[in-house]
């Protein structure tokens, strides 16, 4: 089971809808940040990259 973090923007008062989670947000930024120099890498390289980073700053969050 991966951590997902939870909600990254959690919303009261709104069944079933929690929005991204948190490990997608972090993956979000680092794919922005990617896809400046990645016009030649093929998208779905930028996003696996991407959702690996978001990983990392996971795992850096569990180290605190």
């Amino acid at each position: 089971m991966i951590n997902d973090g939870g909600p990254a923007f959690p919303r009261t008062g709104w069944p079933n809808e929690t929005g991204m989670t948190l490990r997608d947000y972090f993956a979000a930024k680092a794919m922005a940040v990617l896809m400046t120099s990645a016009w030649s890498i093929p998208h779905a390289e930028v996003a696996s990259k991407a959702y690996w980073f978001a990983e990392e700053m996971m795992k850096a969050r569990e180290q605190e």
